[in-house]
């Protein structure tokens, strides 16, 4: 098995990035492809930061981090790769980075009674509510078990 490696996100990474986005089984876009390239240049060069899981050559999964909204903007593997610890690493590094940034509270939302929900209560994150359109509201704070 390849090493399994985690590092900052490029432009250049954003191809697959797309892939892995458009591949997973929960929390999928209600309208595929809405997410474009540009949308994600923005977080990764002016809004936050993002990291990838590189298995040999090829990215399983990728973080981002928004600094600006001080919130987690996506997290997604590949199916395949779920369950092996790799969304914790990369968890662990945009919460980092934006604890670094001097964020008190980190905010993200996703689908309800989804293993993504799960995984967040599981890690400490704390439900404060639902979006219009469903979601479920998450904070963190530094202070909890991450």
């Amino acid at each position: 098995m390849s090493q399994i490696q985690l590092r900052p996100a490029k432009w250049q990474d954003i191809p697959a990035i797309q892939v892995v986005r458009n591949s997973v089984r929960e929390n999928r876009l209600s309208v595929p492809g809405s997410i474009k390239d540009a949308d994600v240049a923005s977080y990764l060069k002016e809004r936050g930061r993002g990291w990838v899981c590189e298995v040999g050559d090829r990215i399983v999964g990728f973080a981002i981090a928004d600094a600006i909204d001080a919130s987690i903007w996506a997290l997604f593997l590949l199916p395949e790769w779920e369950g092996q610890g790799l969304g914790r690493r990369l968890l662990d590094a945009t919460c980092n980075w934006l604890f670094d940034q001097g964020v008190k509270e980190i905010r993200l939302s996703t689908d309800a009674h989804t293993r993504a929900h799960g995984f967040y209560l599981h890690l400490g994150w704390r439900e404060v509510g639902c979006k219009s359109n469903g979601e479920v509201r998450l904070t963190y704070r530094r202070t909890s078990t991450l």
